[in-house]
């Protein structure tokens, strides 16, 4: 596809695309690993990427494991298989519950691992819940089933009894996430109703206190401020979180967001142009 086009212009193709925090990690570490033989110009590339992107967690997941690597063309490739092959899905499909009657799973928004999950779940019924930095619309227009799925708010009457709500997380730290914009909010409505709140993050969420702070202040500078998706994001602490759903399954929140795979890279820490 790239044919004769070098590892700048690939790059600076892949920085400009409009896409999902997933999908510009995996095609960042593909285009990173053409500055493999160069650190001095890797160190450049990646902080480039990230001025550009400086809210988006598995970016910085990416920059860091490839800088920290021995050998920085296999810590790209490493990097985007365990993004391409994220079992978060998987194994938050296995885990959840079966529900008594009137029980339901409410989703904040409609992430792609929990429609993903819950493409074999038919037995559960789930709801997807609006909150202000977050509207489940335009992704259940694309679900992967054809499961019914209504979208509420959280005064909807009908919520009397939540077996688990699914919260996705654009990063997440030691002490707290970045979590949609109005879930602390939909939570303290929702009171008694929430047996357990999960945290849904995937490969490259989970980042050391350092660089979580970094991503956090370039998530939520001020109100007005967007991830890279478009939404609006706002911070949960991990005190409220029952368990984090990731690629190693569902796990105590505290444990799941101390056991971050990603090092801490002193060359990224240096303030962005």
């Amino acid at each position: 596809m790239w044919g004769d086009v070098t590892p700048a212009e690939r790059l600076r193709a892949v920085t400009r695309r409009g896409v999902d925090e997933d999908r510009l990690a995996v095609e960042a570490a593909d285009a990173l690993a053409g500055f493999a033989s160069e650190p001095a110009s890797l160190v450049v590339a990646c902080r480039r990427v990230l001025a550009h992107h400086r809210s988006c967690g598995p970016l910085w997941w990416v920059c860091a494991r490839i800088l920290a690597a021995p050998d920085a063309a296999r810590g790209a490739r490493e990097a985007s298989q365990l993004l391409e092959t994220d079992r978060t899905a998987d194994r938050l499909g296995a885990t959840l519950p079966l529900l008594d009657e009137d029980q339901v799973i409410a989703v904040v928004g409609w992430p792609d691992a929990v429609d993903l999950a819950l493409v074999e779940r038919l037995d559960l019924a789930a709801v997807a819940l609006r909150v202000e930095g977050s509207d489940p619309a335009p992704a259940l227009r694309r679900r992967a089933s054809t499961r019914s799925v209504r979208i509420v708010d959280a005064w909807d009457p009908a919520l009397t009894d939540i077996a688990r709500f699914l919260v996705p997380a654009a990063a997440i730290g030691p002490d707290h996430c970045l979590v949609p914009t109005g879930t602390a909010d939909a939570l303290d409505l929702l009171g008694a109703a929430v047996r357990e709140v999960w945290v849904v993050g995937g490969v490259g969420r989970v980042l050391p206190a350092r660089l979580y702070d970094v991503v956090r202040q370039a998530a939520v500078a001020s109100v007005d401020d967007l991830s890279d998706d478009g939404s609006r994001v706002e911070e949960l602490a991990i005190g409220r979180v029952d368990c984090i759903a990731g690629p190693r399954g569902v796990q105590r929140a505290s444990d799941a967001a101390s056991r971050s795979d990603c090092p801490v890279v002193p060359e990224l820490l240096r303030p962005l142009d």
